[in-house]
């Protein structure tokens, strides 16, 4: 992903994927997503996705992920309503507006 370096705005211009395997660098591209976030006046995922709920949005989770991760449902906001398939989920929202995040 291209991202500004340190205040610099030519977006040719970034931290090269290399950089990656220098101890540290996930927590420094942390913080200047987190910044960027912050100056945009984003909400962290979490919150987002507790204000969708609230709005009344249905949200599921992945089977497979949680399986992955070792997650329970109780580990999500309180808006997911169930941990579904992907045929499941197909199924479900056929013909539907569907919004991936």
């Amino acid at each position: 992903m291209k991202m500004s370096m340190m205040g610099v705005k030519d977006p040719n211009l970034g931290i090269p994927n290399i950089m990656g395997i220098l101890p540290g660098m996930t927590a420094f591209a942390t913080k200047l997503m987190k910044d960027k976030m912050n100056d945009l006046q984003v909400p962290c995922v979490r919150e987002y996705l507790q204000m969708l709920a609230d709005a009344g949005a249905k949200l599921y989770a992945c089977k497979m992920s949680v399986d992955m991760m070792g997650l329970k449902k109780d580990d999500f906001v309180d808006g997911v309503l169930d941990i579904v398939t992907a045929g499941d989920f197909m199924d479900m929202t056929e013909g539907s507006q569907i919004i991936f995040i």
